[in-house]
């Protein structure tokens, strides 16, 4: 009984998930994105459960401000999440054909020609990334690079659901990988010049990680992306996507981080992830309000 209960509620979301995504892909851009912002909003109110979440977190990460602006910038962060949701749905939503002309429209690049040197290179890109912005439309705006792109990300529990979202991010070509067991894979790809997007941002289990600071605090952090770097030689760049306006994003290459193993391969990934969380949490402390604090970053624990 228990079992096609699920089942049911599985179809029920399934099926309200197809509905929003037919609207959305209807509506143009900008009620789009005013449709996700109140949604957004709307869940700040209601999602008890993640508005305390990034409540707390927000609290940990900046002592020093009051609850008011804690609670205003948790607001924004739900917005930024719902307009994200349904820019990203509805721009995906188009043909192929017509993609990357309305990509051009809402989000300028800045820093091209660092990951142009990288391709040019032939080693593989690695893209270091968080779960900050519209990273969904940063996915879509990286596919766009003459490489192939792979996308290391947790498949959505509902099955159907995951098979929708799977085909958005997929529309220019790139291949969604699941985390689990994705590292020969990912190493293929590197080999024959491709590249990967990994974010990095999000807690990992005391197994698969290595104890980093993130905004004064130790977080565990997956040690794969600094693996994957050293066993590849693929080069790897900084990458986010910023809400320029409400509107509008600019998505922002950085230098390739340089890569430089010694004798301790411990050492070098402990070094490694830290540098690279460190470039996550720069634009994490401009622009607070673009970052997912819904999640448990600090949840574990050091024994």
């Amino acid at each position: 009984m228990k079992k096609k209960q699920n089942n049911l509620t599985g179809l029920a979301q399934y099926i309200a998930a197809a509905i929003l995504v037919r609207i959305l892909s209807l509506l143009p851009y900008r009620l789009a994105s005013d449709t996700g912002g109140f949604i957004g909003r709307l869940g700040y109110l209601m999602d008890k459960r993640h508005r305390n979440i990034a409540l707390e977190n927000l609290a940990r990460a900046f002592p020093d401000r009051d609850k008011e602006d804690l609670a205003r910038i948790a607001g924004k962060v739900f917005e930024n999440l719902g307009r994200s949701a349904a820019e990203f749905v509805h721009i995906a939503s188009h043909p192929q054909a017509s993609v990357k002309d309305i990509l051009s429209k809402w989000v300028t690049v800045e820093g091209q020609q660092y990951v142009n040197n990288a391709i040019m290179n032939n080693k593989g890109v690695i893209y270091l990334t968080a779960h900050f912005g519209n990273w969904e439309l940063l996915g879509l705006s990286l596919s766009t690079n003459n490489c192939i792109l792979n996308v290391i990300a947790r498949p959505i529990d509902n099955r159907r659901i995951d098979r929708i979202v799977t085909s958005l991010r997929s529309v220019l070509g790139a291949n969604i990988l699941p985390k689990k067991g994705v590292l020969r894979d990912t190493l293929r790809g590197l080999k024959k010049g491709g590249a990967v997007a990994i974010l990095l941002d999000q807690n990992t289990s005391r197994e698969e990680g290595v104890f980093v600071d993130y905004f004064g605090q130790p977080a565990a952090t997956n040690r794969g992306l600094a693996l994957i770097a050293m066993k590849s030689g693929a080069s790897v760049i900084p990458v986010f996507i910023v809400r320029e306006n409400t509107y509008s994003h600019r998505m922002v290459y950085l230098p390739e981080v340089e890569i430089k193993r010694s004798d301790n391969l411990d050492s070098d990934v402990i070094t490694y992830t830290q540098k690279f969380t460190n470039i996550i949490e720069s634009f994490v402390r401009d622009h607070p309000e673009q970052w997912f604090w819904m999640h448990r970053r600090w949840k574990t624990r050091r024994q």
